[in-house]
């Protein structure tokens, strides 16, 4: 219980730095359109919230489809823990927003396993996702990786796939029946294509952010090795499961690659996925060398963040 409380309380503490340190740079929303926030407090006080509300979905998914079969805390730790160091992650609302509606949808898309009646599901799931494109299209691009989960899952049909279309054009019916009622132009998908990029991306980083990224890759690579090291241990439903968010990973990974215009708007995904595939061979393998290398990456993150806030 004083673990837990220390944990709280040096979170809140990062979150209270952050503002400290970044709030002259909070402001403008990844789709250009700004929430009516009056001044930095509330922008992050806001993403806190929200923040917390992902944390809630992140523990509540992986108790209840078991991704990691024994009870842990680390998925939300490290869901947390990146969430509170990437200064980027604090920058914009909508992210956050479009997580947690992505959340909610990946809870329902987890539980249509081997259903091929699951009409209801993949439609609901499918209108979150389309309903968060709203605040930037990009999300849009999600639902087909969602297409090919539904097939790893042993779901797909006719009658799923038309629902999960069904699903996803719904929320523009309304946005474009409103829009040419009241007269606008509709720019939502002005210049999307021009936003793709390969790699400039790169070219954006700090000399820290370049080192940070690439050793937190070979940590992710080594934690993939663990995963399928004792991949055969887990239920075949864990295993299509556990696939699953590694396509989603590597699809948001090609994406931020693709358009760095966009990548702000997938870090809370970016997040959750590699939080929850990180935090499975930490969680179940009992070895010393996963237990040093779990204590590595919490010091990494503290370094990064100090770097970040005093040096950088």
């Amino acid at each position: 219980m004083l673990s837990a409380i220390m944990l709280v309380l040096l979170f809140l503490g990062g979150w209270v730095l952050n503002y400290v340190c970044f709030r002259e740079t909070y402001g403008n929303s990844v789709s250009g359109t700004d929430l009516p926030v009056g001044n930095a407090a509330w922008h992050i006080l806001i993403i806190l919230l929200l923040t917390i509300l992902n944390l809630v979905m992140v523990a509540t998914i992986n108790r209840k489809y078991a991704i990691i079969r024994v009870r842990t805390f680390i998925p939300v730790f490290l869901y947390a823990l990146f969430i509170t160091t990437w200064k980027r992650a604090h920058l914009h609302i909508y992210p956050h927003i479009a997580g947690f509606l992505f959340l909610v949808s990946l809870m329902l898309f987890l539980s249509m396993y081997k259903d091929k009646n699951a009409v209801l599901q993949s439609f609901w799931g499918s209108l979150l996702i389309a309903f968060s494109g709203i605040l930037n299209p990009v999300y849009l691009l999600i639902i087909p990786v969602v297409w090919i989960g539904f097939v790893q899952q042993e779901c797909f049909s006719s009658r799923v796939w038309l629902a999960s279309v069904m699903g996803a054009i719904v929320p523009w019916l309304f946005f474009f029946s409103y829009h040419l009622y009241k007269g606008h132009e509709i720019l939502i998908f002005k210049d999307f294509w021009l936003n793709f990029r390969p790699l400039e991306i790169i070219k954006s980083f700090s000399p820290v952010e370049k080192i940070y990224i690439i050793v937190s890759i070979l940590i992710f690579i080594i934690s993939l090795a663990g995963i399928y090291s004792n991949l055969l241990q887990d239920s075949l439903q864990t295993r299509k499961r556990i696939n699953y968010f590694v396509l989603n990973f590597a699809f948001l990974l090609l994406l931020n690659l693709c358009s760095p215009h966009n990548a702000l708007a997938f870090l809370p995904l970016t997040a959750y996925f590699t939080a929850m595939l990180m935090a499975h061979p930490f969680s179940l393998n009992k070895s010393r060398f996963f237990t040093v290398l779990f204590l590595i990456v919490c010091l990494i993150h503290a370094v990064y963040m100090y770097l970040n806030c005093f040096i950088v």
